[in-house]
């Protein structure tokens, strides 16, 4: 007797997620994103060049120094990551159309994890797909740094994808207060001496990556590496993981009981 409202809700959920996944692609968003890693990539290849100064032949370490760090991991990760998760539902609230979804009877939790889960396969697919490609453009040193980022970039994107999606069920204008974030505590904080920076993602993602990079000699050293004071890898994967889910049980906690208009 109970199977077929189960199967009712769970179809109505795949619904959901597709027709997500689907409305977010189309968007202007996908072609700013695929414009900023196609920059990223020509910026790569014009890195790897050989140069009358640097006769020698790159390293890995170097390309994950003064590419993929920098350039990916501190700036391009979270962009894409805002790009989708921050207008799941605020574009559905802008557009007027997420009071009609919010008639049906698919529990809101159930509706905010099949936003979650759209925005997150979407995401992923842009951040690891963009890694791959950046870090196959040097050759074979490229592949060396691929399978050092590839899982912190999984992790921190589930952690940006949950946090700017929470944004996006609490306040209309979630671009603006998650773009916000993106350059005032993760750029600014996130260099910032001291603890205050352990309030940000990429701190954890950067801590993992100096230990999991430690063949390549990745981490900074003396002075530098004491000023950041990272926690270890161990201790970083917890807390993206942690992060991850407590943001989407808080972003479903509000999305549950807020008054949309």
């Amino acid at each position: 007797m109970d199977t077929a409202p189960k199967t009712s809700t769970l179809a109505a959920c795949s619904q959901v997620f597709r027709l997500s996944l689907r409305r977010q692609f189309f968007t202007r968003q996908t072609i700013v994103m695929l414009v900023l890693l196609a920059l990223a990539v020509l910026i790569t290849y014009l890195w790897s060049l050989p140069k009358p100064w640097h006769p020698d032949t790159r390293t890995a370490a170097e390309l994950a120094r003064q590419i993929v760090l920098p350039l990916y991991m501190g700036f391009l990760l979270p962009v894409i990551c805002l790009g989708y998760a921050s207008a799941a539902i605020a574009d559905e609230r802008t557009g007027e159309t997420l009071v009609y979804l919010l008639t049906t009877n698919i529990p809101r939790p159930l509706v905010y994890l099949s936003k979650y889960a759209a925005a997150l396969l979407l995401t992923l697919g842009m951040t690891l797909g963009g890694l791959a490609a950046l870090c196959l453009v040097p050759g074979k040193i490229g592949l060396e740094a691929l399978g050092i980022f590839w899982t912190v970039t999984a992790c921190a994107t589930a952690a940006y994808v949950g946090l700017f999606l929470l944004f996006s069920a609490w306040v209309r204008r979630a671009t603006f207060l998650a773009l916000a974030y993106a350059l005032m505590i993760e750029t600014l904080t996130g260099n910032i001496p001291g603890i205050v920076k352990r309030i940000t993602v990429s701190f954890y993602a950067k801590s993992w990556l100096y230990e999991s990079g430690e063949p390549i000699d990745l981490a900074p050293g003396g002075v530098v590496l004491g000023l950041f004071d990272p926690v270890t890898a161990a201790t970083a994967q917890w807390v993206l993981g942690l992060a991850s889910v407590g943001f989407v049980a808080l972003g479903m906690w509000i999305f549950s009981r807020k008054e949309y208009d």
